[in-house]
């Protein structure tokens, strides 16, 4: 009877530490042999107009392993210079409804992905241009954002 107690307690400790160990569902670092991908790359917009006028623009972050995996959960640390949550900023990055900081950090889903929503002011005159990066332990990728006024000086001749 002691026995079987003494085997029951073991397997019991057994289980929680294979259920302890690795995995734990929370977050982490992309592993370094994964990527970083951004899709677009990049955006221009081009704008001569005297008002103003609101952008809203979708970035796709992905993460996979070395095997093309998509990885889930993985934090990811977005920055952008420009982006502030702020009424006066030109550029505001949104998780969920609300304007939020850049760095904004955030993780993937379920499917290896995060979209960053992306609201920004052209026209009136407004030339501003940057990097959007993106890092997840000793990983990096970018992808260019500028907005210009569309005037390019013409060549003399």
């Amino acid at each position: 009877m002691i026995r079987r107690y003494i085997i029951s307690l073991l397997l019991v400790g057994l289980l929680f530490i294979i259920l302890g160990c690795g995995g734990g569902g929370g977050s982490e670092d992309a592993p370094p042999e994964a990527t970083i991908t951004i899709n677009p790359t990049e955006i221009t917009v081009s704008d001569a107009s005297v008002a103003t006028t609101e952008h809203t623009e979708y970035y796709q972050i992905v993460v996979k392993d070395g095997n093309g995996i998509p990885l889930k959960n993985v934090e990811l640390r977005i920055t952008f210079v420009w982006a502030v949550p702020d009424v006066y900023g030109v550029v505001h990055f949104y998780d969920g409804g609300n304007p939020v900081d850049s760095p904004l950090d955030v993780e993937t889903d379920e499917d290896g992905a995060y979209i960053l929503t992306v609201k920004f002011q052209s026209g009136g005159g407004m030339t501003y241009n940057g990097t959007i990066q993106v890092t997840s332990g000793s990983l990096f990728a970018s992808a260019d954002f500028s907005v210009d006024t569309g005037d390019e000086e013409q060549p003399t001749p």
